[in-house]
């Protein structure tokens, strides 16, 4: 039921019910995360996934949340303001809200106090294993629904805007690729990047590849959560492509303002 006693004056609810949260054959998620910017991007990707996804950023919300609504699956931070995942999860527990649901904690903690009754996901984690995660555990027997996600970057100001900008490369492009040594799908996305690279010249497009495996503080400048990753730093503005990068359009698109070598 949609609460019509608050005034415009009470700002935006603590969490945000998506319309597609009506229809009752889409899983639902409950995604807890402070910070804004993996929020917008796990939300986004789940949303590609076919889930429906409610999003918070502390643990009193989700708590709201779950007194308000049913979930498929609650995934959830350990570090959050004032209160942890974990504080979360036992206050859910205590009232009975998450009976039956499975829960998966991320955090960067290498070691999760109260978090045994629940399965912890590692940071940096691989985006495309974690949604296999959340597909199974929200889908049980009835097999999976297999949907590629492919996140495209945002456009690049200049980059075929009718202005004689493009393929100009005026400047050379720095691209960070963050991966995990562990993860086939990261060894799939260096693979398909190199290749898309052999068209251009190595003196306009550097690459640097960051193994957080080996090193999982190398992806704090650009606030790396999940591999793999591609960054394009300069030039700006900063440009994400998230996930498993089968599709060399979407390399491609984020180097839209350089000229490939002639074939």
């Amino acid at each position: 039921m949609k609460d019509t006693s608050r005034s415009p004056l009470d700002g935006p609810r603590a969490w945000d019910f998506p319309e597609a949260a009506d229809n009752l054959a889409t899983p639902t998620i409950l995604l807890v995360e402070d910070d804004h910017d993996i929020r917008e991007m796990m939300t986004t990707l789940l949303g590609l996934a076919g889930f429906a996804v409610v999003s918070c950023d502390t643990a009193e919300c989700g708590l709201n949340a779950l007194r308000e609504q049913e979930f498929d699956l609650v995934l959830t931070d350990y570090a959050l303001p004032r209160h942890s995942g974990v504080w979360l999860l036992e206050n859910a527990e205590a009232e009975g809200l998450i009976q039956g649901i499975p829960v998966l904690i991320v955090t960067a903690h290498p070691h999760v106090d109260g978090a045994e009754s629940y399965e912890v996901v590692q940071k940096p984690f691989d985006l495309d294993d974690l949604v296999d995660r959340v597909r199974r555990r929200t889908e049980g027997d009835r097999g999976p629904r297999r949907r590629r996600i492919t996140s495209s970057a945002p456009p690049i100001p200049g980059a075929g805007d009718g202005n004689g900008s493009a393929n100009q490369c005026p400047d050379p492009v720095e691209l960070i690729l963050y991966v995990s040594s562990e993860s086939p799908r990261s060894v799939a996305a260096m693979r398909n990047i190199k290749k898309v690279l052999e068209r251009f010249e190595s003196s306009r497009v550097k690459l640097t590849i960051c193994d957080l495996a080996q090193n999982p503080r190398a992806g704090i400048e650009d606030a790396v959560a999940f591999t793999p990753t591609l960054v394009r730093r300069t030039p700006g503005p900063r440009t994400f492509i998230l996930g498993h990068i089968t599709n060399p359009e979407l390399v491609l698109e984020l180097l839209a303002d350089c000229a490939p070598q002639e074939s």
